[in-house]
């Protein structure tokens, strides 16, 4: 990033709310809760923040199968597991991924810039809701 990064108002907003936020956001739920901040905030200007924030690495995108994408403040390599019940997603390490990913870069020359995996299953709340039916 060679370019200075620029923060009005409400990027500063949007950035407070996604590094405030107890799981991952949708931009619907960004904007609800940026509304509470700044209530005269139009819907396009969180998602051009949202944009902006991505662009810049201040903020993650993470893409869910087919939901609304979420924004994710962690910023370090890491991975995704959804509940295909709920939909809750929790932040995860695969482990031994990093090597993996070295291995692969040598046995296919290609210098990898990112990696992302996404695990699939049922949480354990949603686990218990399914056996109790």
């Amino acid at each position: 990033m060679s370019a200075k990064v620029q923060m009005t108002r409400q990027r500063e907003a949007v950035l407070a709310v996604i590094q405030q936020a107890e799981k991952h956001l949708t931009a619907q739920e960004i904007y609800d809760r940026v509304r509470q901040q700044l209530p005269g905030i139009a819907y396009g200007t969180v998602y051009n923040a949202l944009s902006y924030l991505q662009e810049v690495g201040l903020v993650q995108v993470v893409n869910v199968g087919s939901g609304p994408a979420l924004y994710d403040r962690r910023l370090g390599r890491h991975d995704h597991v959804v509940c295909r019940g709920c939909g809750r997603v929790l932040d995860c390490l695969v482990p031994g991924l990093e090597q993996a990913l070295e291995q692969l870069a040598r046995e296919t020359s290609f210098q990898i810039f990112h990696a992302h995996v996404l695990v699939e299953g049922v949480c354990p709340e949603c686990q218990v809701r399914h056996t109790t039916r």
